[in-house]
């Protein structure tokens, strides 16, 4: 280890003679997605990348700067800097300063952990705080980038751990803990901000904890961190392709190949082959698959282009469970729930498509109007990967809500007269049938709306009549056998599809109403066998 440690500083001195001996051009740039680069704050409104864009930290290689023209967005190599340093006078919190973990011992690993000797104190991890106006900002969807130098987990055996307003966040962590960024540059990594968070984000506060847990003496440092909130599309897109490989060397089709941090989630096809597109940077997959170690590797993807990583190889044995987007804050994504449904609702979870307004609720119960128009929106996204958006004028006298908005502009839901859209009321099933029928229309026929309903006919192949066939409404008839046909809505038992209340008895036991679970379930088969 001390051989180790000669060897990493002669390397350092040399790599600092050589920041003496080649100046860089640190560039003054600025552009409308990012603002001014050398600013150590910036919050920009409707970028081409988002509704708001939040940034701690200057954009300038950890106060090295860039070469003229060089982007780090784009994921191209950038220039070597030299270490240790100094933390920059001036920097954001947290950012252009090498830090180590909390518990760090004062051993030396590498080049950067040798700025602090047995200074602990200073040498301490610091939150990059994000502070920012998000008034008038309903968030649908977050991603964080984070600018890294030098995380090198896999080749020391350091460990991290990441809190987002001190609450854990391991779909950061995962990330951090399966690349070797051996540096000293900076790479972009992009996490998906889970549901669960938005509150957090919405109040217009985010600090972001990065922490090493063992004590080992891996330094690392943040150039800066962006938040993009509503995001449509990171403006540079790369693709990545690669093989899952078992044992032996044989290519295993049907695998799960996951981005690491994000809900990015691809199969291998029968030569054990997969593509995903991904944000330019720093990529971490994971490859699993029932009776298999799960596999991971990373790589840098470059905007525009296409890389192929190595082979991911899986030897039998039980693998760990996936990172599970039901559990990183507070609570649970509902408080009580059925078991039969319980397997597709973490598919809900991990698909995005529980509403906010089902969060931490008792899905056993009855579901309203209101609550599956915001499910049928979330199918209708899912879809067509296009965000909806609220009618600018609403013509309902007793609701407000948003995500009634929403379905009502996209065509998914009508009220039960001009100005009444009664929220509260509980769905039946084949209003439900109904509802998501239409999203699938609205996303796949080109001209169909609630007004020319009637000119489009829908393709599938009955299955057979229902037993209370004659109990369904004429108007939904359609929708009923065309999700019948496609394994999306089931019989109630006995060939029957109890499609509403019919006398005032059934009525009062809620006979017939759609539940909360029940609603996300065939949420997630109209996605999994439409989309």
């Amino acid at each position: 280890m001390k051989v180790k440690n000669k060897l990493a500083g002669m390397l350092a001195f040399v790599l600092l003679l050589c920041a003496v001996i080649v100046p860089m051009s640190v560039m003054a740039a600025s552009d409308p997605d990012n603002g001014d680069w050398e600013a150590e704050s910036v919050t920009l409104r409707n970028t081409s990348e988002a509704e708001l864009m939040v940034r701690s930290g200057s954009i300038n290689n950890v106060g090295f700067g860039f070469f003229e023209d060089e982007n780090p967005f784009t994921a191209e190599q950038t220039w070597s800097h030299g270490y240790p340093w100094d933390p920059r006078e001036g920097a954001a919190k947290g950012t252009d300063r090498i830090m180590l973990g909390t518990g760090y011992t004062g051993e030396n690993l590498d080049g950067y952990s040798m700025q602090w000797e047995q200074d602990a104190e200073g040498a301490a991890t610091r939150a990059i705080e994000l502070k920012y106006d998000a008034k008038g900002i309903a968030v649908d969807n977050a991603m964080l980038q984070i600018c890294v130098d030098d995380f090198q987990a896999i080749n020391w055996g350091s460990h991290f751990s990441v809190t987002l307003n001190g609450k854990d966040a391991p779909f950061i962590s995962e990330v951090l803990n399966h690349i070797d960024q051996t540096g000293p540059v900076v790479q972009i990594i992009s996490i998906e901000i889970p549901q669960r968070f938005y509150s957090d984000i919405a109040s217009g506060s985010l600090s972001v904890y990065i922490n090493e847990t063992t004590g080992l003496g891996d330094g690392f440092a943040i150039d800066f961190v962006k938040l993009l909130v509503n995001y449509s599309r990171s403006a540079y897109i790369s693709t990545v392709e690669g093989v899952v490989r078992d044992e032996y060397g044989n290519p295993m089709a049907g695998a799960t190949v996951r981005v690491l941090g994000t809900k990015n989630v691809v199969k291998t096809g029968p030569n054990g082959q997969f593509t995903a597109e991904v944000v330019s940077g720093l990529n971490a997959f994971r490859a699993s698959k029932d009776g298999y170690i799960e596999a991971y590797d990373f790589t840098i993807a470059p905007a525009g282009k296409t890389v192929s990583i190595n082979d991911l190889w899986m030897i039998p044995g039980k693998g760990q469970p996936d990172t599970n987007y039901s559990y990183f804050a507070d609570g649970d994504a509902w408080s009580d729930a059925s078991v039969w449904a319980t397997a597709e609702l973490e598919k809900a979870e991990s698909m995005g498509l529980i509403p906010d307004s089902l969060y931490g609720e008792d899905l056993t119960k009855p579901v309203t109007r209101a609550e599956f128009a915001a499910v049928a929106v979330k199918v209708y996204e899912s879809l067509t990967g296009a965000k909806a958006l609220p009618a600018l004028n609403n013509p309902f006298r007793d609701t407000q809500d948003v995500e009634v908005l929403k379905a009502y502009n996209a065509n998914l839901v009508a009220g039960l007269s001009a100005d009444r859209f009664a929220p509260n009321v509980l769905l039946n099933r084949e209003q439900a049938a109904t509802m998501l029928t239409r999203a699938f229309k609205k996303a796949t026929i080109v001209g169909w709306s609630l007004a020319n309903d009637g000119s489009f006919k829908l393709t599938y192949t009955k299955t057979g009549t229902f037993a209370d066939d004659a109990k369904i409404s004429s108007w939904a008839k359609e929708s009923v056998y065309f999700m019948a046909a496609n394994g999306i809505i089931a019989g109630t038992g006995n060939n029957n599809f109890s499609p509403r209340a019919i006398t005032p008895a059934e009525e009062a036991a809620n006979y017939a109403s759609a539940t909360r679970e029940q609603a996300l379930v065939i949420a997630v088969r109209m996605v999994e066998n439409l989309k």
